[in-house]
């Protein structure tokens, strides 16, 4: 239930984490981490994990395990509707580990430019969005 989006108030959703605002500040994302439980990421990313932790009103819901139930919750809902998306990368991919860095660095760029960041050099050095 999103209360937000009612006709009444008209707020739209904003996908948005702290580590896209230290991308939009200039911190670059650094090199690649595969993290067991958390998936891909990167030093700026993991970083921004401990801001949004912080930032999550759930967060501060006693007892801990109430909030734990709901991020639980919510990231196998969102990894339920996305299984296949990482299947089928996974298949087609000569070396399924290059495809899902190049695949992360570029969707997290993405997401860092359309907040008015500033582009940064790929994992090859070259510069993803020349001027």
């Amino acid at each position: 239930m999103d209360i937000a989006s009612h006709q009444d108030i008209h707020l739209s959703k904003h996908d948005e984490d702290f580590g896209q605002t230290l991308g939009v500040y200039g911190l670059g994302p650094g090199f690649f981490i595969n993290w067991p439980v958390l998936g891909p990421s990167s030093p700026r990313d993991t970083l921004g994990l401990v801001g949004d932790f912080f930032l999550y009103p759930s967060t501060y819901l006693v007892p801990w395990d109430i909030w734990l139930g709901i991020r639980v919750y919510e990231e196998v809902n969102d990894t339920s509707l996305s299984i296949g998306d990482y299947e089928s990368l996974k298949e087609a991919a000569i070396d399924p580990y290059l495809a899902i860095r190049d695949a992360y660095f570029q969707y997290r760029q993405k997401k860092v430019t359309d907040k008015g960041g500033h582009s940064e050099p790929s994992v090859r050095g070259v510069q993803s969005n020349p001027k």
